[in-house]
């Protein structure tokens, strides 16, 4: 079974530069009882499905950010929440705020200020997710600050005022935002895997031409919350005086007061997940601060810029992206972005760029190859703003508006575009309206520049890398492959790469050959046997050219892929209990080949609400069936209205999956159904292997009698380097002229075609 399921990452923060730090915590949580009970300030409630029937038209559109929550406007200064007094004089003031049902509550500050040495802390009821310190440094001018999203329905202030400066703080909140998406779990209410299932996560491979720009260039770019209640993305940028001062490039359709904004660097998967239907897995959320300064915003190529008011930290290792305003065509293009406000993603078109005028503006427009559109991974709403690079890994625009998006895990074929970077550069009238005077304070007008930091370069520079496709239910083995990249100036003519299954013993890759600066080669260390879990594979580059690899860096890859389960059973059986509203709820049951089996739905109003439903699905053995349910408001069955739920179990009783709360278009469930046993389980059980580990021979034998087998060996380079019939009872197999190391063994039925393969290591 495979589910949209996410694990609970506790959100917590570092340095103490900008609004986050992890070297400290409330003062209330040591030094009051918290057992004190203090009024919640409750939020007003609004219509939720008026409110989704606005997204189901506005996701549609890039012409503003893709919005999360639901803002309110509200009136809480000191005088609504709790002062205590310490013995030594010290202060601490608590407010909580309360919002039902909501996912994730953020706020906005109109009047914060803070004297040295005072500290704002905001966190959930479960301390699991914390944000702070907020300290003097995040005072500014206009008084305004924005916050990130705090997990779950309540959310607790707290300010710190030691007795020297009692008095002099100043904190009013006139806007909490109630987060409502995704309304399946907390993380897809911060967007985690909402996006299409075309996507690639930005470390998936797009082309080896482009993997040291892509490592470089992710680090610059970034996720905004505009407004209190919306995502766009951005990127930091380089300027002339090459001083990392923090200028931030995003779109003008994402403009609202940057005071408020609040921003997240380096959210980055990581497992990537390639174009399939698996779920990214969770990546680092504690790179965010808050508040900038408009420097320059112009329609005329839909670009905003920026200055975020705080240093960005050094221990966070940005990149500000190097840019050219040349105006001229790419060679290729590629983007990085946040769909949905999801985690990093990256899009690659390898068709030049063309010059059109849309909706009034410059841009740079997408077409795409004959297909039409990009060739890998896809824009969506939630990517506004963010940038595109060319085949150097300048920034050439930002992202402005289009109509790509996923058909299942390919794009739709349609175009996107960008505002030109060499038209925001000089074509406004003023400082204010134009790049050039921030991006160039030096006025020496240089056509392009690289990114600070630059792009380092080594003589010898090997890197690994590791993909590992996708696993069906039903499948018993998958073929991963390693990758071995020269990103240094040199040639690699030989290397060693060390790799191993879940932490195990090591096997080793030997390379010979000539691979120049930016070439690969693919090693297939399948087909590995699988079965329910999780597979973990792990490879380290030991040895480049006979000695060190001058950027140990990239030296070490891991991957894992989920594998589903399967189940023993003749039907599947379907539990339905409707919520309030059973019009709004359908579901099918689909085999692999997407033929609908069973269905129904909508229920009618009323007389079907709150009411259970029974139903038997017949499967076959061996074969993959999808259980996919909907609901047309997006708001499951379960929570919001009604307690509805649905459960699939198994002939006997033995629960498949059971669920209700669910967000988006619905929720679909992946069952493999195999035999009583199962044709490759029988033949399993009735074949023995040993020795294993082997030196000079080893032995296969069949007890089931069957007689109308074979074997094949395959090496981990893919290779089959013996193979040949089997017989009832013990083969003896001669290893003799074999390398050390990892073996696959592949017994197959030929009456069936149905195999088993078991790992072989030869000593």
């Amino acid at each position: 079974m495979k589910k949209l399921l996410l694990s609970l990452t506790v959100l917590f923060t570092i340095n103490c530069f900008s609004q986050i730090t992890n070297e400290g915590k409330p003062q209330s949580w040591k030094k009051l009882d918290n057992s004190q009970n203090i009024q919640a300030k409750l939020l007003p409630g609004f219509d939720l499905k008026t409110v989704q029937d606005e997204d189901k038209v506005n996701d549609g559109l890039f012409d503003r950010p893709w919005r999360f929550g639901f803002m309110h406007s509200v009136d809480f200064g000191f005088e609504q929440g709790q002062w205590d007094t310490l013995d030594n004089g010290d202060r601490i003031w608590r407010i909580l705020i309360s919002s039902p049902g909501a996912l994730s509550l953020n706020v906005i500050f109109d009047d914060f200020f803070i004297p040295e040495g005072s500290t704002v802390y905001l966190y959930n009821n479960e301390r699991t997710d914390l944000l702070g310190a907020y300290t003097s440094v995040q005072n500014q001018e206009s008084g305004i600050l924005g916050t990130w999203l705090v997990k779950g329905d309540s959310l607790w202030i707290e300010y710190f005022e030691p007795a020297n400066v009692s008095g002099q703080g100043r904190l009013h909140i006139a806007k909490a935002t109630h987060g409502y998406r995704n309304a399946e779990t907390f993380k897809l209410a911060k967007g985690l895997n909402d996006s299409g299932d075309c996507n690639l996560d930005v470390d998936c491979s797009i082309g080896s031409d482009w993997v040291a720009l892509k490592d470089l260039n992710k680090r610059s770019a970034g996720i905004l919350l505009s407004g209190g209640s919306g995502f766009c993305s951005g990127a930091l940028v380089n300027n002339t005086a090459n001083d990392g001062k923090p200028y931030f490039l995003t779109a003008d359709h994402c403009f609202s007061d940057p005071n408020a904004w609040a921003f997240r660097f380096g959210w980055i998967s990581p497992n990537p997940v390639c174009a399939t239907t698996a779920n990214s897995t969770d990546g680092p959320t504690n790179l965010t601060i808050s508040g900038a300064t408009l420097r320059a915003r112009s329609a005329a190529s839909d670009f905003c810029l920026v200055e975020i008011n705080s240093p960005i930290p050094s221990a966070w290792d940005r990149v500000w992206a190097g840019w050219d305003k040349t105006d001229n065509f790419p060679t290729f293009q590629v983007g990085i972005h946040h769909p949905s406000g999801d985690i990093m993603k990256v899009c690659r078109d390898d068709d030049p760029a063309t010059k059109e005028v849309n909706a009034g503006a410059q841009t740079w427009e997408i077409l795409g190859g004959a297909g039409g559109g990009w060739e890998l991974g896809v824009t969506e709403p939630g990517s506004s703003g963010s940038p595109l690079f060319d085949q150097n890994g300048r920034v050439i625009g930002q992202l402005f508006g289009g109509a790509a998006a996923c058909s299942g895990t390919n794009d739709n074929g349609a175009l996107d575009y960008y505002g030109r970077f060499g038209v925001s550069w000089d074509n406004g009238a003023t400082p204010a309206t134009r790049l050039k005077e921030w991006l160039d304070p030096s006025g020496s007008n240089p056509d392009f520049i690289d990114s600070y930091p630059p792009l380092t370069t080594y003589a010898l520079d090997g890197a690994v890398g590791i993909n590992i496709p996708s696993v069906s239910c039903g499948n018993t083995e998958v073929n991963p492959t390693i990758t071995l990249i020269n990103f240094g100036t040199g040639n690699i003519t030989n290397a060693t790469i060390e790799w191993n299954i879940d932490g195990g013993t090591n096997t080793t890759i030997n390379f010979s050959g000539n691979l120049a600066q930016n070439e690969s080669e693919i090693f297939n260390i399948g087909p590995i046997a699988v079965s329910s879990g999780t597979l973990v594979i792990n490879a380290s580059l030991t040895d480049v050219n006979g000695g060190t690899d001058e950027n140990t860096a990239n030296d070490n890859a891991s991957n894992s892929v989920d594998i589903p389960e399967s189940y023993e059973t003749t039907q599947v059986h379907l539990e339905l209990l409707t919520d309030d509203y059973a019009e709004e709820t359908s579901w099918q049951f689909r085999d692999s080949s997407g033929a609908v089996l069973y269905s129904f739905g909508p229920y009618e109003a009323t007389t079907d609400d709150n009411t259970i439903f029974n139903y038997s699905f017949d499967v076959v053995e061996n074969e993959c069936y999808f259980f996919e349910i909907f609901d047309v408001y997006s708001d499951g069955i379960c929570c919001s209205y009604g307690n509805g739920y649905y459960t699939l179990t198994t002939d006997n009783s033995t629960v498949i999956f059971t669920g209700g709360e669910f967000s988006g278009d619905g929720e679909i469930t992946e069952i493999g159904i195999e035999g009583e046993l199962g044709v490759s389980d029988n033949l399993a059980q009735n074949i023995i292997m040993f020795p294993n580990p082997a030196n000079n021979l080893f032995n296969i034998q069949i007890t089931d009698g069957n007689e109308d087998l074979d074997y094949t060996i395959i090496n981990i380079l893919g290779q089959v380097v013996k193979k040949g019939a089997l017989n009832n009872g013990v083969n003896t197999i001669t290893t003799a002229n074999f390398n050390s190391g990892l073996y696959f063994v592949k017994v197959q039925d030929i009456a069936t075609n149905k195999s088993v393969v078991n790992k072989l290591i030869i000593k």
